[in-house]
């Protein structure tokens, strides 16, 4: 389950001018990644970065948001992540968060529904985001929410994309293969999965109201194992609710429920420790109830959000 709380934004932030209509921003790193290798979970060599402003890549700009649909059946009523699929074109996944079953819903352009896939018969606690490995046609969905920070373990499920035919809406059934995941430095509440198609991992990052919230490398996703994450950094961004990176690896994205999200632009040959250590751009983000899923076009030529509440709107911003 997802608190609205008003956010406090984003504290410890520079703004430099950048492209028209998105700023780029400086912002502070605490226990930022090593330069050198440590051992997964732990904080050893990490220190204080300050980034510099005037290092900043340029940020895109971006036209007006717009409503692209509003989403239809009565059933997606906590919606907490979304992903644009690359297996069928126009469609969005997307999932409720805690009280509901182990399910995704397939939403067409105009907001009707496609199809509800099923894919663990264990009540999840609190499935919060949704990531893609569009290379290979997977789906993750984090049980990571803990609003409490009480949970001694988090699961990550996988499941295969199907492939939608073009008749009625479909019900499916698909057994998802699961992956236990620990934090190194106690629980944590987190609604944000984000999949690296660079390096082929998964991250988290956590929401804390007030900052700091931290990314935490899981690593590849192994089926049947547990893995203890791998603090990369802590940033002062406040109730981050959701998130994505782009499905050529270099944008990577954070939102909260404010009307600007963050921004990080990555050059392909950077890994994602270094690439997060620059400035991050700000970029607009539709006024939403309760704002929490954010996700790229395939094509990435923009993004889609929407809110937690019955008949939500999807929203669609394109770059420029």
């Amino acid at each position: 389950m997802s608190h609205r709380i008003t956010p406090l934004v984003l504290t410890a932030l520079t703004a430099v001018t950048c492209l028209a209509l998105v700023r780029c921003s400086s912002t502070t790193i605490t226990k930022a990644a090593p330069t050198t290798e440590q051992e997964a979970g732990t904080d050893e060599g990490a220190g204080i970065v300050d980034t510099d402003a005037a290092t900043a890549t340029a940020c895109p700009a971006t036209q007006k948001s717009k409503v692209l649909a509003t989403l239809q059946p009565a059933a997606i009523n906590e919606a907490s992540g979304i992903g644009a699929s690359t297996k069928n074109p126009g469609i969005f996944w997307l999932h409720n968060d805690s009280g509901d079953t182990a399910r995704t819903f397939a939403i067409d352009s105009k907001g009707a529904l496609r199809a509800t896939v099923a894919f663990d018969t264990t009540m999840p606690t609190d499935i919060e985001d949704m990531a893609i490995d569009s290379a290979n046609s997977f789906l993750y969905f984090g049980d990571i929410g803990d609003n409490n920070e009480v949970r001694t373990s988090l699961t990550i499920h996988r499941v295969a994309e199907p492939a939608l035919g073009s008749g009625a809406a479909e019900s499916l059934t698909i057994t998802s293969e699961k992956m236990t995941v620990v934090y190194p430095d106690g629980a944590h509440n987190a609604e944000t999965l984000l999949f690296d198609p660079i390096d082929k991992v998964l991250v988290i990052f956590t929401k804390k109201l007030g900052g700091p919230s931290a990314f935490h490398r899981i690593g590849a996703f192994a089926a049947g194992t547990k893995a203890t994450t791998e603090k990369i950094a802590e940033f002062t961004i406040d109730l981050a609710t959701g998130g994505e990176i782009s499905r050529d690896g270099k944008s990577i994205a954070i939102r909260n429920y404010s009307k600007e999200g963050y921004l990080w632009v990555r050059d392909p040959s950077e890994p994602l420790a270094q690439a997060l250590a620059k400035p991050p751009c700000k970029i607009p983000i539709s006024a939403e109830t309760q704002g929490e899923a954010f996700d790229f076009l395939p094509d990435g030529t923009g993004y889609v959000t929407t809110s937690e509440g019955a008949s939500a709107p999807l929203n669609v911003t394109l770059f420029q």
